[in-house]
């Protein structure tokens, strides 16, 4: 069970949520999708770490509950993780530390009130807006999150990610991206499914399998869970197609093709 989950408890408000009726979130293609499922995957996995690395500090227990989120940002070959709480609506940083090398290190309890960066200040308020949207929760804990640094149009993609709940069940329902535009509004948003699928992956499996009939091949998700299951899986997406994605490969398969060599 993730200790994510700890804090992510803490950043849950009490803003009343906003209906989704934004545009839609198109499918990406196939370089984004393993670009994105990576980015997920590295940023994640930061997350979690620093999440234990500062949990070990034993900082105050009131510092640690007034964690809202946290935001990950690219340095050179680090991912800096900065753990924020708000005075008023203005974040400021409560704990920060570099993911480099699958190792935390650089860890720093900033001074009280230290802000975050420009850009880490964007992210936060993204966060933030994001999860003010009604969104289809597939289980009783909060979402795990990804924030991306902002894109080339200003558009922040915020990931609400849901968290494993059972050894060895991956979710493959519950995730949603929200993109928040350059205004600091909901631009587009986007459900990964319709349904609430947790996939039993024991231990000893190979691969995995599933269906996903919204689009026409695998997305980020899919990529990310490949790369947190350490294995592939094959992702079956309708008219005798199917996919191997395997961490950031992703390949076509033609299950026709396969029948009529039988």
């Amino acid at each position: 069970m993730r200790i994510l989950n700890v804090i992510a408890a803490a950043a849950l408000t009490l803003s009343p949520a906003l209906a989704l009726s934004q545009e839609h979130i198109k499918t990406a293609d196939l370089d984004t999708v393993s670009r994105r499922g990576a980015q997920l995957y590295a940023f994640d996995q930061a997350a979690w770490h620093t999440t234990d690395a500062m949990v070990a500090k034993q900082l105050p227990r009131d510092t640690m509950a007034a964690i809202r989120g946290w935001v990950v940002e690219p340095h050179g070959e680090a991912l800096t993780v900065t753990y924020y709480g708000f005075e008023g609506t203005k974040p400021y940083a409560i704990y920060a530390a570099d993911y480099v090398g699958y190792k935390v290190a650089a860890e720093r309890v900033p001074a009280t009130g230290e802000p975050l960066s420009a850009q880490g200040e964007r992210m936060a308020a993204a966060l933030e807006v994001a999860r003010d949207l009604e969104l289809n929760v597939c289980v009783d804990r909060p979402y795990n999150s990804v924030v991306l640094p902002p894109q080339s149009d200003g558009t922040i993609p915020v990931y609400l990610l849901t968290p494993m709940v059972t050894q060895d069940a991956y979710p493959f329902g519950g995730h949603h991206e929200v993109d928040i535009g350059a205004d600091g509004k909901v631009a587009a948003t986007r459900d990964f499914a319709k349904t609430c699928l947790a996939v039993a992956q024991p231990k000893d499996a190979v691969i995995g399998f599933v269906t996903h009939l919204l689009d026409p091949h695998p997305t980020e998700i899919h990529v990310y869970l490949s790369l947190w299951m350490g294995k592939p899986i094959a992702v079956g997406t309708g008219n005798d197609t199917a996919w191997m994605v395997e961490g950031t490969k992703v390949s076509p398969l033609s299950l026709k093709d396969d029948a009529k060599k039988r």
